[in-house]
Parts: structure tokens; sequence; C-alpha cells
């Protein structure tokens, strides 16, 4: 089997979850029963059809537009499907190496995976750990674009997306699904929710306003659940400095007060999801 046939079936699978966790994410960040009627447009309440709601291409169809009231649909949702079947793509390559069979047969040249042969080559127990890590890091980077998805709309990250997952990251890492020790687990998740808190703490004392939510703090748990004490530290280095940069190009082009509230769960989705994809590249660079 070619491997551009599993890349595109995985793209196209990462739009249509995309697409799924986009209307989660809304409903739990807005407060909204998730077993509700389908999905409405939010400013006319017409009903989404099926041929309205194909995943970015529904959209690219309708110029951004509501079919009925002709309102622009948030560019969210288009965003976050290509976000997910891109970072999906970037999951399989980064863990392609654990599926020893597909490691094994693929060449250079033609990358090609030969599919027959799994089973004589390598134990099954190696694929099958494989598996277990690639459905691993399938919750927690759903868990990631859902909270950014919610953070972004709503500023708000709802602790299905946080808090309620670092149990699964400890089950992972003490079962030797995920590549680091439970130890490193349980203390990623620990520095994770108390370096926000201690910095939320401290601004608070200086400047009498609350300066980060809860959130931020959980979320970070989880990331230092599954990621450990350095993608921790790298998450926060790479979301600050990302944010910063971010946040102060839109305080200028958008004529915004410097006192506006900015989300940062998604900064910090994205500096672990750089760190997961160049954790030896990272490390080498900063401890070599």
């Amino acid at each position: 089997m070619e491997i551009s046939i599993i890349v595109i079936a995985i793209f196209l699978f990462g739009l249509v979850w995309g697409s799924f966790l986009n209307v989660v994410a809304h409903r739990f960040a807005l407060g909204k029963p998730f077993f509700t009627n389908r999905s409405k447009c939010p400013v006319c309440e017409h009903v989404i059809f099926w041929y309205d709601n194909i995943p970015l291409l529904s959209w690219l169809l309708l110029m951004g537009k509501c079919r009925n009231c002709k309102n622009r649909i948030l560019f969210l949702y288009p965003a976050i499907e290509l976000i997910s079947g891109l970072i999906f793509v970037c999951v399989f390559f980064k863990l392609l190496p654990y599926f020893s069979p597909f490691h094994y047969f693929i060449s250079t040249d033609q990358l090609m995976v030969d599919s027959m042969n799994f089973s004589s080559v390598i134990p099954d127990q190696v694929f099958l750990r494989g598996l277990c890590m690639l459905g691993a890091f399938f919750i927690f980077f759903s868990a990631l674009i859902a909270a950014t998805r919610s953070d972004l709309e709503a500023m708000v990250i709802p602790q299905l997306f946080s808090l309620w997952l670092v149990p699964l990251g400890f089950l992972f890492a003490y079962f030797n699904i995920i590549s680091i020790s439970i130890k490193a687990s349980l203390i990623g998740a620990f520095i994770g929710y108390f370096s926000l808190w201690f910095v939320a703490l401290i601004f608070k004392l200086v400047t009498k306003r609350d300066g980060m939510g809860v959130g931020d703090m959980e979320l970070l748990a989880l990331i230092g659940s599954f990621l450990g004490p350095l993608g921790v530290w790298f998450s926060l280095l790479i979301g600050s400095l990302s944010g910063l940069l971010i946040g102060t190009l839109y305080l200028i082009i958008f004529r915004k007060e410097m006192t506006t509230r900015l989300p940062f769960g998604p900064f910090l989705a994205l500096g672990a999801t750089f760190y997961f994809l160049f954790d030896k590249d990272f490390i080498r660079f900063f401890f070599s």
C-alpha cells in the first residue's frame, strides 16, 4: 500500500474529526447540552443540512457564508478542521518508527509500505504498542484542539478537555504506552498546574487583577501528564514567545487596549505540539 494513500486517509479523517471537535467544543464552551438537535446557524438558526456540513469543502463552496441568511460563518470552523487534518498526519509520521513493520518496509525511494508482511517480521506486541501510543496521542491532540477551539471562541477551557484527562496521562505512562515514566508524568502534571498558579498569584498580588484562568493551569497539567516536565517547560517557552508576538500584533492591528484579555490556551497547545514533533531537536539545541 502506498504511504500517500495512508496519509490522505488520515488527513481526510482528521478533517471529519475536526468538524466533530468543532461541534463538541462550541457546545461545551457555551454551556449547551451536547446531545441536542442538528447543528444550526447561530444567527438565523436555520438547520444546517449534510451537504452544507462537509468539512472544509462546504465552507469554501459557500464562500464562508450561511446559505440561508448569508451571514459569515466563523473562520474557526474550517481552520480547526484543517489544523486537525494536518496535526494527525504529523502525529502519524512522528509515531511511524513505533510501528516497526511500517518503519521496516518504508523505501526512501518509493515510500512504499508492505502491509502483507507485518506479522512475519516484528512481534505483535511491538505493533500493538504502536497502536496504543497512537490512540493515546489521538486523545491528547483531540483535547488540545478542542481546548484551543473553545478558548478562542469563549475564553474558557472545559475540564473535559484538560483536567479530566490528566489521569489518562498517568495510566498511559504507567503502562509504558507513552515515552515518559509515571514519575515524569506525575511531576509534569504537578509542575504544569502550579507553575501557572504561582504566576497568576504573583500577578494578582502586584496588579490586583486576575491575569490567568484556571483553565490554562489545567491544560498545562494535561500537557505535563503526557509530555513530562520538559514538555511543560518547552510548551511554556514556545507558548509565551508566540503569544507575546501574535498578541502584540493583534493589539496593534485591531487597535485594542493593552488590558484586552487574550486566550493563552491556544499558545500552550501550539508549544506542546511543537515539542511533541521536535522534542529531540529542542533538547539537542538547548542542552547540547
